[in-house]
C-alpha cells in the first residue's frame, strides 16, 4: 500500500520535486473482517487526504463475502440479531443487528431494479393470485395482500414475473399491478390462458387488458367453495368432483360432471350450482397442451412459493417494513 501512495505522490520519499502532488503522512490502523477472521492493516495516508487506495476501498471494514453471507442467512429466515451473533462467532468480531440490517438493505437496490426491468413478452400462461402476509406498521401488526404473477414461458419454464404489496385486493389494485406489467413489455402476444382464483375484481381487471385471452378458474379454490356448502355427511361429494378435472379430455370431463350432478343434485343443490355456473372456466385448461394441465388447474404454484416466504416471516412474527418484506420475496 505504501508503494501505491508513492506512485500517487509522484515523488520519492524526502525528494523535492515540482511534480509532487501531496506529502506522505504515515499510516492509520484499520481492522478488516475476512472469512479467516479479523486482520489488522496499516493504511497509508497523505497530508491533504487526497490519496485513495485501489486495493482497499475507503471505509471498507469487511470482505464482500461476509456481507453476502449475512444477506443469505437473513433470507433463510434468521433474524438480524441472531445472524449477527452466529456469524460474529465465526469471524471473531461482535456484529450488531443494525450492522446486519445495513448489509441486507443492499438488497433493496436489486429488488428495485427487478421491479423496473423490461419484461420479455414470451409468456404463454399467466397465473394470478393474492396472498395474505403480516406486516408491522405504525406499531401494530396488520394484514396486507401480495399480488403475485408467476408465468410459464413458451419453452415451458416457470418464472415469477413480479409481485406487489397492497392493502386489499380489488379491481383497481389488480388493474394497477397488471397495467405495470403491460407497460413493461408483457402485452400478451403469446398468452393462451390466464389462471385466477375467481376474485371478481381481478377478473374485471384482466378484461380491461387481455379480454381476448381465455380465463381459467382455480380448482383448489372452487373445491373449497364446495366444501363450505356441504354437510359433514356429504364430504364424499368432493372426491367425486375431483374426477371431473382428472378426465383425459374435455368431453370426458363434461360427462363426468353430468354424472356427478345427477348423483348430488337432490342432496346438495347449492354445491352443484356452485360448480355448474363456472364449469366453462374450470375446464378452460383442456385447451392447453396436456403436459401443462397439472400446473394450470390451480394457482397452487403461488401457495408453494409463499411457503418459503412465510417461513422467515414466522420466525420474526412479522416483517417490520415494506422494504424488509420485499427483500425476502
Amino acid at each position: 500500500m505504501g508503494y501505491g501512495r508513492q506512485c500517487f505522490l509522484n515523488a520519492q520519499p524526502h525528494e523535492r520535486s515540482a511534480r509532487r502532488v501531496d506529502q506522505a503522512n504515515g499510516f492509520h490502523p484499520r481492522k478488516l473482517t475476512t472469512r479467516l477472521g479479523v486482520v489488522e492493516l496499516r493504511v497509508p495516508r497523505t497530508r491533504l487526504g487526497c490519496y485513495r487506495g485501489q486495493v482497499l476501498p475507503r471505509y471498507q471494514r469487511r470482505e464482500p463475502l461476509i456481507n453476502e453471507a449475512w444477506k443469505r442467512v437473513f433470507l433463510l429466515g434468521v433474524s438480524t440479531r441472531q445472524a449477527g451473533a452466529a456469524l460474529g462467532t465465526l469471524v471473531e468480531e461482535a456484529v450488531s443487528a443494525s450492522t446486519v440490517s445495513a448489509a441486507t438493505r443492499l438488497l433493496d437496490q436489486s429488488v428495485g431494479r427487478w421491479h423496473r426491468s423490461r419484461l420479455a413478452d414470451h409468456y404463454r400462461h399467466l397465473i394470478l393470485d393474492g396472498v395474505s402476509v403480516r406486516l408491522r406498521l405504525v406499531g401494530t401488526v396488520q394484514r396486507r395482500m401480495v399480488l403475485c404473477a408467476p408465468g410459464i414461458t413458451r419453452e415451458g419454464k416457470r418464472e415469477l414475473i413480479d409481485f406487489q404489496l397492497v392493502k386489499a385486493e380489488g379491481e383497481d389494485t389488480w388493474y394497477g399491478f397488471l397495467w405495470r406489467l403491460w407497460s413493461r413489455g408483457l402485452q400478451g402476444e403469446f398468452l393462451a390462458l390466464i389462471v385466477t382464483d375467481g376474485q371478481a375484481g381481478l377478473a374485471k381487471a384482466i378484461g380491461r387488458l387481455w379480454a381476448a385471452v381465455p380465463h381459467h378458474r382455480c380448482w383448489a379454490h372452487k373445491l373449497r367453495n364446495l366444501a363450505n356448502k356441504l354437510k359433514v355427511s356429504q364430504r364424499a361429494c368432493l372426491p367425486e368432483a375431483k374426477l371431473v378435472y382428472q378426465a383425459p379430455h374435455r368431453t370426458e370431463a363434461v360427462q363426468r360432471f353430468r354424472a356427478w350432478k345427477g348423483r348430488w343434485q337432490a342432496a346438495a343443490p347449492k354445491a352443484v350450482a356452485c360448480l355448474e355456473k363456472d364449469l366453462e372456466e374450470l375446464l378452460a385448461f383442456f385447451d392447453c397442451p396436456a403436459a401443462h394441465w397439472k400446473r394450470l388447474r390451480t394457482t397452487n404454484v403461488i401457495e408453494r412459493l409463499f411457503v418459503e416466504v412465510r417461513r422467515p416471516i414466522r420466525t420474526r412474527c412479522a416483517s417490520t417494513t415494506r422494504s424488509s418484506s420485499e427483500r425476502i420475496r
